[in-house]
């Protein structure tokens, strides 16, 4: 099935997507490079936005082009720790143990944020559709959990609340230091060389 498909059935038809899904062979690779390409739609948006906004390719720019890529690569490295740990997590509420699953589940679900990405190029805007596209996701995280870690219908609630806190937290705290890191070692050196040319 082609990436274009996926993402169409699991955003319009998830109910029956899902079985489908949970049924095909698939790889920890086929399933990242998904997650990989559909991850570029929100970086592309930011982009665009940079460009359109900053009025020209300076300071601004680079500092949204690098931030950007960072969170990108950010980005698939906590999808991949949560397919991790929704597997993981999946035996304490009588679902299977199966990495392989629970990347499926986390990756497909994480296909409305994904998307909702390109309004990155819209300001304001952009807040709203994340919204839209991270509820979305867990509800897809909800609707997925049965079907494809095989947890009964009366504990996919419980299931998804912890995977979603789990994930957010992850988020916040990985990306915070990561990108505070990067960002200061980036423009902490262009500002002590532009410092250096000055003296």
């Amino acid at each position: 099935m082609s990436i274009v498909d996926r993402a169409k059935n699991i955003l319009l038809t998830p109910k029956t997507e899902w079985p489908i899904i949970a049924a095909e062979p698939a790889t920890t690779g086929s399933i990242m490079t998904y997650a990989a390409i559909l991850g570029l739609i929100p970086l592309l948006g930011s982009l665009l936005a940079g460009l359109l906004f900053t009025g020209s390719i300076g300071l601004g720019f680079n500092f949204i082009l690098i931030s950007g890529l960072v969170s990108y690569a950010i980005g698939l490295g906590i999808l991949f720790l949560m397919g991790i740990i929704a597997s993981a997590l999946s035996p304490s509420f009588d679902g299977q143990k199966d990495q392989i699953a629970g990347l499926k589940l986390i990756v497909y679900a994480a296909t409305p944020v994904y998307v909702a990405g390109i309004l990155n190029i819209v300001p304001g805007l952009n807040v709203i559709a994340a919204i839209a596209g991270l509820a979305y996701g867990i509800y897809l995280i909800y609707l997925g959990s049965g079907p494809v870690l095989g947890i009964p219908a009366v504990k996919t609630g419980g299931f998804t609340a912890v995977v979603v806190v789990i994930w957010i937290v992850l988020q916040m705290v990985i990306s915070g230091i990561i990108l505070a890191a990067v960002m200061s070692a980036i423009f902490g050196g262009m500002m002590l060389g532009g410092a250096a040319l000055a003296g």
